[in-house]
C-alpha cells in the first residue's frame, strides 16, 4: 500500500531490534548488532513497498530509538515527524492506542516502535478475524519476535476511529 493512499490509514507496529542482554537498567539496554541488522531490513521492505511514515512514535527505551535510527539509515529523505515517549515503555496497549488516537487525520501512514507484549497483543486487539490474514493474527496472538512488524490497514477517516477488530492485518514483516 502506497503512503499516499487517501482512503486508508496505514498502521504499523513494530518490537524493537534484538537487544544486548547486559546494561545498568532495563531502559538503558542497547541493540546487538542482529538488531541493527533486522531493523534496517525492515527499513528496507518499507523502501521497497514505497511506504514511508508521515508519523513515527518511539519508545523512549535505548533500544527503540536505536531502532528507529537504524530504520532510518535506510530512509534517504525521510521528512516525517518523530517522538519518543515514555508511555510506550511503560503503558500498555491502551496507552499506546491512545498516543495513535491522537494523531492528525493528514497522518495516513503512522508507525510505533515498542515492546513486547504490547505490540503482538495490539495487534491482536486491533486485527479483525473476518479480514486478516490467519497466520499473521495467529502470529501476533504468540507474539513478536524481536524486530518484527505487524502491518495493519483501515478505512477509518481518524486515528481515534481505531478500536478492536477495526483493522486488517496483512503480514507480520520479520527480519
Amino acid at each position: 500500500m502506497a503512503s499516499s493512499d487517501p482512503d486508508s490509514r496505514l498502521l504499523l507496529l513494530m518490537r524493537h531490534g534484538k537487544a544486548d542482554a547486559a546494561a545498568d537498567s532495563d531502559h538503558d539496554r542497547p541493540l546487538h548488532d542482529k538488531g541493527r541488522a533486522q531493523a534496517r531490513m525492515i527499513g528496507e521492505y518499507l523502501e521497497s513497498q514505497g511506504v514511508r511514515p508521515s508519523r513515527v512514535l518511539v519508545s523512549d527505551a535505548l533500544r527503540t530509538r536505536e531502532t528507529w535510527q537504524s530504520v532510518l539509515e535506510t530512509m534517504p529523505g525521510f521528512d516525517g515527524r518523530v517522538t519518543f515517549h515514555e508511555d510506550i515503555y511503560h503503558g500498555g496497549p491502551a496507552e499506546v492506542l491512545a498516543l495513535i488516537g491522537g494523531r492528525k487525520p493528514k497522518h495516513h501512514v503512522v508507525m510505533v516502535i515498542g515492546h513486547e507484549p504490547t505490540m503482538s497483543t495490539l495487534s491482536s486487539f486491533l486485527a479483525d478475524d473476518d479480514s486478516s490474514d490467519p497466520s499473521s493474527v495467529a502470529q501476533a496472538r504468540i507474539g513478536l519476535p524481536t524486530g518484527a512488524m505487524s502491518v495493519l490497514t483501515g478505512r477509518q477517516d481518524d486515528w481515534s476511529e481505531v478500536r478492536e477488530a477495526s483493522m486488517t492485518l496483512h503480514t507480520i514483516v520479520r527480519s
